[in-house]
């Protein structure tokens, strides 16, 4: 019932959206077996984060302002830099809440190379 996209503005290491594939306005709209199903979504997604890149925290917004669909923007946090994919990704606002204005937008085969680490 969702599904995990790779945000293209990298706001830390990992950061993405997970959207409900049904179109519906409203968070109090979702279906019980969607609702069932969302938690497991979570687990994979902050699994693979804390195992590929060493997250230890997670934000997620779910505000919807200009997106009218059930989506939230997850974002994984590290206390440290991370040295992967020739770069090394710093997470700005540790410890504080999420900026998630901050944008770090990353070029198609790099966006790629972090899905497909993500993904095996």
């Amino acid at each position: 019932y969702w599904i995990v996209c790779i945000r293209k503005s990298q706001t830390t290491l990992g950061s993405a959206v997970i959207l409900l594939k049904r179109q519906t306005e409203s968070v109090g709209n979702i279906l019980k077996e969607e609702a069932t199903e969302f938690p497991s979504v979570i687990n994979w997604y902050e699994k693979t984060c804390k195992e590929k890149f060493g997250a230890i925290k997670f934000n997620y917004l779910v505000m919807m302002m200009h997106d009218n669909f059930v989506h939230y923007h997850a974002f994984p946090r590290y206390d440290n830099d991370i040295k992967i994919f020739n770069e090394i990704w710093h997470d700005e606002d540790w410890p504080m809440a999420i900026d998630f204005k901050k944008k770090k937008i990353i070029d198609e085969n790099k966006l790629l190379e972090i899905l497909n680490y993500m993904s095996n």
